[in-house]
């Protein structure tokens, strides 16, 4: 009689821009069959829903990776159901629920918080929306056509700001979580590190920006945890 084995799963989970396999190209370069690239569906993001098609896409235990906006659906997906979760990574993560009272994180809910304001504001364009939004990240207005910036300014509209979905602590010692950050970007240091001081590991990778997982150390270090917790 044959054994049987059972698939183990892996569901990235993508953040603010690309979706789906598009938003993790060197993961998916591998083709592995077990994992799992979710996409935006409907116009936005709305980590409340997407944590339930988290858990739905693991089918049995499996791995989520997060990444940025995403790691706030993956830690949602990971308190629910901590049984179906072999291991968390957060790359970049936006938790910052979890973060509260830091220097970094009160600085970007300041500068952010009054442009989630203007969302439903009907004299405020989707290039004004978009400029004023990078703005408060400290980056320029993106380089964009009028349909996209539309586009892309009514999905961000109608996505909820990260630091208003409330995450539970004790969920980074109930999974194995590791934390993935470049050393550009003190603001996600500064949330990896309170996740750190709640549970996780975290693992700084030099000269790397705010998308370490396109880096094969980046790669290669999803793989490694993923090996460490898949018995």
């Amino acid at each position: 009689m044959p054994i049987f084995t059972p698939t183990t799963r892996t569901v990235f989970v993508h953040g603010r821009g690309r979706s789906g396999p598009e938003a993790w190209p060197l993961q998916a370069e591998a083709q592995n069959p077990d994992d799992v690239f979710l996409r935006r569906t409907g116009q936005a993001d709305q980590p409340e829903r997407d944590a339930d098609r988290v858990i739905d896409a693991l089918g049995g235990r499996g791995h989520v990776v997060g990444h940025s906006y995403g790691t706030v659906t993956a830690v949602l997906a990971a308190q629910r159901r901590p049984d179906r979760l072999r291991s968390l990574v957060l790359i970049g993560p936006a938790c910052f629920d979890l973060a509260r009272g830091g220097r970094h994180v009160e600085r970007h809910i300041r500068a952010l918080a009054p442009v989630f304001a203007l969302a439903d504001d009907p004299e405020v364009g989707g290039p004004e929306f978009l400029a004023r939004f990078a703005a408060g990240m400290g980056s320029p207005p993106p380089d964009l056509d009028p349909g996209t910036c539309e586009e892309v300014a009514a999905r961000m509209r109608t996505t909820p700001a990260p630091w208003e979905i409330s995450l539970r602590a004790d969920t980074l010692r109930l999974v194995p979580t590791l934390v993935i950050t470049g050393d550009r970007w003190p603001l996600y240091t500064e949330v990896a590190e309170a996740l750190a001081a709640k549970g996780a590991q975290h693992l700084v990778l030099r000269d790397t920006d705010h998308r370490p997982q396109d880096t094969e150390e980046g790669a290669e270090a999803i793989r490694r945890f993923h090996a460490e917790h898949s018995g």
